[in-house]
Order: structure tokens, then C-alpha cells, then sequence
């Protein structure tokens, strides 16, 4: 009976969140539909970059456009959360409307939505000029940086790090992370930072690469543990950022950007962006046309304008340099290898993640083809569930840490393999979802009540 109520009550949430997605999806549509026509070059751009990034690209292509075409051209934010929610705005936009949905163009959010909007034919091909591409690499270490077929492209690389307070490290005597595995470190208990990978693209990349670079038993093992550590679970990777910087965690999972622009808050005497000695995640951040875009031209022109280099030149100069971002340091890793050896000693980024020596090379594939179950399984196992996982670890940090407390405590409800076959099969199916999701809570609970009393 108690199961059934639960399942039932999960329906009902699902039927709620529903129905104000269809409000929310309706409102925005007949905000796109009712904007005005002809008031020159125009491109509507759906994205969860930050308002450092759409304004400094506003200004940029506007500047651009006019040298190249006579005229400046607009650019027609849409913004509607962080990456899964505009994702799936617009899956559920091109479900009503096959053939176009008002919006031009995806902007930013990793690689993954990319995949995923390839597979389902919703992302259009357009190939830019050869001055434009050929500089441009077509992969990276195994990583495709843009597709074969041109649907969509890596506008700028991404790398994955720990941001640090080193101030309050000092203040409160804790050690600096120079490894992932740091952060499982029982001193850090309370003063690790992250975000929810069911809301934030950039946290499901990091909980992904920890699973493909350890492996999915060690991988989960070690996430339980800095899920113990970890103060609470923040809906967007940017506010994560923000709460280092203000001292309410000491260290957090960040993105390169979000580091850099939280150093340049507090200072690099304060603050400190490690890219972590285990692995370093690298990533595209990407830009398709979308399928039936009304404003063909002009979105073909802005990606061209953001694939080329004065685009380029907008995420590598510094804040300040004339080829550079006017209001914001946007301080991102550039698509094209010339500008590592071009600008050195210009740009603030000294690093080349085209020279980077490591073995490890993120599968945005595998991360695809698992990236709704993925994200559940976080969500049952580390936060819904954070209250009794963190009493459990405090319970096996005071009985020494034992070999079999961390493994019981990083356990998996399925292998590797179980959890493919499902994200390819049963998962696509809204009841068994739901099931599943109750399930593993309710088995994670079980689990880490059975370790605090152990």
C-alpha cells in the first residue's frame, strides 16, 4: 500500500511539472510568435549561457555584422533555465511543431544536447567556409570537436576542475585538493560544493567523467563519498561557483569559465581553479542551427562569426584587449590551436588542452546514450537520499573508514551493463521511470540507515 501511494503521488508530480511545462512552453512560444518582423537581421538564440556571455556575443556580432554586411544585426536571447531545461523545451516545441519552432539557433550547454538533437534530426547542416573551418581541428584526443556532418559544433572547449577558497582552506585548516579523491577526504565534510546533474549539463559531464575515467563500481564508490562531503546539492553549476567565493563551501566541482570568473571576483590570492592530477575532463561546448530556423541567413552568419576568430577572440583576450571582450572577462578555452602560440603571454589562458598530456578521453557517446538514467541515479542515490547518506559516512568515518563500509556505502542497485540495456529499453517508458527512481531511494535509504546502525 505504501509503495502504490508513493507511486501514485509521483504520478501526480509528474502531471503537475507536466502541465506547467506545457504553460511555460506555451507563453514562450507565443512570445517568439509575437515578435515583431522586419526590423532588420535578426537571430533567435536559445541558450543557458550566462549574461556575461550573451552580452559580450551580442555586442560582438552586431559589431561584426555591420563591418561585413552594411548593417548590425540583433540578437534574440531565449533563456528558459540551465541545459536539460532548454533541451527539453525545445524536444517538447519541435513535438507540436515539426517544422520549426521560432528559434535559430542552440547556444552553449556541452556537447551531450548536441548529440542528442543530431539523433532525433533536429539539428540542421550547415558548412562553414574553409577560412572559417579549416583552422578548426576536427577532433581532439578522440573527442569529436565538431560533427562530420556539420550539424553541430564545438564553439569552445571546456575543461572541469576544483575551484578552491585557499583563504578559508587556510582559515579553517582544511587541505588543498590537487586530486579528485581529495574531496573524499572526511576533513572536507560540509565544505565540498556541487550541483544537481538532473538540472545542470555541466555537473552531468563531471558525475559522467568520474564513472568513464574510474570506472562505474570505483567511480560510484568514490562519488558516494564526496556525496557525504558535499554541504548540499545546487540546482545550477554557477551558483556552486559562487558559494566558494563566499565562503559557504571551501571547494566545488566548477567549469573552467565559472573558476575564472570567480578568481577574477575574489582575486588569485583568494582563489585558486585546479585542474585535478587523476584526470582532466575536456569538453565541447556547443552551437547548432536548429531545424526550420526563420532566420537562416543570420544564424548561418553567427556561426560563422562565432566559429571564426573574431568569435574566438571574444572567449580567449583578456578583459580590455581590442579584439577582446569589452564589460565581461569571459576566459574560455579556444577551438583553435593557433591562438595558444599566437597569444601567449596575451591571453590569461596559458594552457593548451590540444597539448595536454593524459590518457583519459571523455566518451560523449557513452555519456549520451545513458544520460537520462544517469542522471536519476544521482538524483536517488546521492541527493534525494543526501541527509542519510551523509549521516552513513559520518557513521563510517568514526568506525575508521573500513574497506567494507566503502564499498557497501559506493554500491550500485545495477552493473554497468544493467544500466545501459535499461537507458535503451524499459527506460523510455514514463511508468517504469518512476518506478525505477522510487526504487533506488528507497533502497539507497534502506541501505545508508543500515550502515549508521552497523
Amino acid at each position: 500500500m505504501v509503495f502504490r501511494l508513493r507511486i501514485s503521488a509521483t504520478r501526480r508530480l509528474e502531471r503537475v511539472r507536466a502541465t506547467a511545462s506545457l504553460l511555460f512552453a506555451g507563453l514562450l512560444s507565443a512570445v517568439i510568435s509575437d515578435l515583431p518582423a522586419g526590423a532588420g537581421p535578426r537571430v533567435v538564440i536559445i541558450t543557458p549561457h550566462v549574461d556575461a556571455i550573451r552580452n559580450e556575443f551580442s555586442r560582438g556580432f552586431a559589431e561584426w555584422h555591420q563591418q561585413q554586411f552594411g548593417e548590425p544585426a540583433e540578437v534574440d536571447w531565449r533563456t528558459v533555465g540551465g541545459t536539460s531545461d532548454s533541451l527539453k523545451f525545445v524536444q517538447s516545441e519541435f513535438a507540436r511543431k515539426p517544422g520549426g519552432i521560432g528559434v535559430d539557433i542552440f547556444f552553449g550547454g556541452g556537447q551531450e544536447p548536441y548529440l542528442i538533437l543530431t539523433d532525433k534530426k533536429l539539428a540542421a547542416s550547415y558548412r562553414p567556409p574553409a577560412s572559417v573551418l579549416d583552422p578548426i581541428p576536427r577532433t581532439l584526443g578522440g573527442m569529436e570537436v565538431y560533427d562530420a556532418e556539420f550539424h553541430w559544433f564545438s564553439a569552445a572547449l571546456s575543461s572541469f576542475g576544483i575551484l578552491q577558497n585557499t583563504r578559508v582552506l587556510h582559515l579553517a585548516g582544511l587541505p588543498q585538493a590537487q586530486r579528485w579523491e581529495d574531496l573524499a577526504d572526511p576533513k572536507l565534510f560540509g565544505w565540498v560544493g556541487t550541483g544537481d546533474p538532473r538540472n545542470s549539463g555541466t555537473m552531468k559531464v563531471m558525475f559522467e567523467a568520474f564513472l568513464q575515467a574510474y570506472g562505474w563500481e570505483k567511480g560510484w564508490q568514490l562519488l558516494a563519498q564526496i556525496g557525504g562531503n558535499v554541504r548540499g546539492f545546487d540546482r545550477s553549476s554557477s551558483s556552486t561557483a559562487k558559494d566558494v567565493t563566499l565562503g559557504e563551501t571551501a571547494c566545488a566541482f566548477a567549469i573552467d569559465f565559472y573558476g575564472a570568473s570567480q578568481i577574477g571576483v575574489a582575486g588569485r590570492s583568494n582563489m585558486v581553479f585546479t585542474l585535478p592530477a587523476d584526470f582532466t575532463a575536456i569538453n565541447g561546448d556547443g552551437i547548432c542551427i536548429l531545424k526550420g530556423a526563420t532566420n537562416l541567413t543570420t544564424a548561418q552568419r553567427f556561426l560563422d562569426f562565432t566559429l571564426g576568430e573574431p568569435g574566438q577572440k571574444l572567449w580567449f583576450l583578456p578583459l580590455g584587449h581590442p579584439e577582446g571582450p569589452r564589460r565581461h572577462a569571459l576566459e574560455r578555452s579556444s577551438i583553435r590551436p593557433d591562438f595558444y602560440k599566437r597569444y601567449r603571454g596575451v591571453s590569461n589562458i596559458e594552457v593548451s588542452p590540444f597539448e595536454l598530456n593524459q590518457s583519459f578521453t571523455y566518451d560523449a557517446k557513452l555519456a549520451r546514450d545513458r544520460n537520462d538514467l544517469l542522471g536519476a541515479l544521482v538524483g536517488a542515490l546521492l541527493v534525494d537520499t543526501h541527509t542519510e547518506l551523509k549521516a552513513a559516512w559520518q557513521a563510517i568515518i568514526a568506525r575508521g573508514r573500513q574497506p567494507a563500509d566503502l564499498a557497501e556505502l559506493g554500491r550500485a542497485p545495477l552493473s554497468e551493463a544493467e544500466a545501459l540495456k535499461l537507458s535503451s529499453t524499459g527506460w523510455k517508458d514514463s511508468a517504469i521511470r518512476n518506478q525505477k527512481k522510487i526504487e533506488w531511494q528507497n533502497w539507497a535509504r534502506a541501505r545508508y540507515r543500515k550502515l549508521c546502525a552497523s
